[in-house]
């Protein structure tokens, strides 16, 4: 019959407190090496490790030393991407991939910077866009003049243009919680009124016929 291969010991994590116990049985209470690892119920080879680096630091546990390869991005390089996705919120992955390469000479991919983000806290959603020719200061005003005129007095339209700005990204990164928003042009062309204008106090709406009375 063909020999069975050994089979592999599982290795086990033993506590600190565990192994200042067999530092204090060995030097406090003189008990040798074969009964600690009965009394405690760890390997022989355990108890001699614990006591060889105790002898060797002074103490039972050894730092631990970082594990993994070094990251591509530098911490220099975070921040120049944290700043370029706060500056175009629509960038692609792949144009972030060209401007670190142009000014930082670092070739990373496109999954390395995808997971660069979300360790950052940053996620793709919906873009809300803001309009450029927009101007705060002459709304507040225009909400000030408008509130004091009666509601019959006011005149509404309806208007139609061609739009030429279909090619706005629909997406954009920001960070979990706050709204992805760029600022763009809202200007679409020339707009044309479709239909007559009346003032309201004039106009009567009969829900049977659906029609407009004067």
């Amino acid at each position: 019959m063909p020999r069975r291969p050994p089979p592999i010991p599982i290795r086990r994590n033993y506590s600190r407190d565990l192994k200042n116990r067999v530092i204090h049985q060995h030097y406090t209470l003189q008990r040798k090496t074969s009964e600690i690892s009965v009394n405690l119920d760890m390997p022989l080879r355990v108890v001699q490790r614990v006591l060889g680096t105790w002898k060797e630091i002074g103490d039972v546990c050894r730092e631990r030393k970082g594990r993994g390869r070094r990251r591509v991005l530098s911490t220099h390089n975070m921040q120049f991407l944290i700043a370029i996705v706060d500056r175009n919120p629509d960038i692609y992955l792949d144009e972030i991939q060209d401007e670190i390469w142009t000014q930082h000479g670092v070739d990373v991919s496109i999954k390395t910077i995808h997971n660069s983000l979300k360790r950052l806290g940053y996620s793709s959603k919906k873009l809300t866009r803001q309009a450029a020719e927009r101007q705060q200061e002459r709304r507040d005003r225009f909400f000030l003049e408008i509130g004091g005129i009666p509601p019959e007095y006011l005149v509404c339209g309806d208007e139609s243009a061609v739009n030429l700005l279909t090619t706005y990204r629909l997406n954009g990164w920001s960070v979990k919680g706050v709204r992805a928003w760029k600022i763009a042009k809202f200007i679409r062309g020339t707009r044309c009124v479709l239909t007559l204008l009346f003032p309201l106090h004039v106009l009567t709406v009969s829900q049977d016929t659906q029609f407009y009375q004067r």
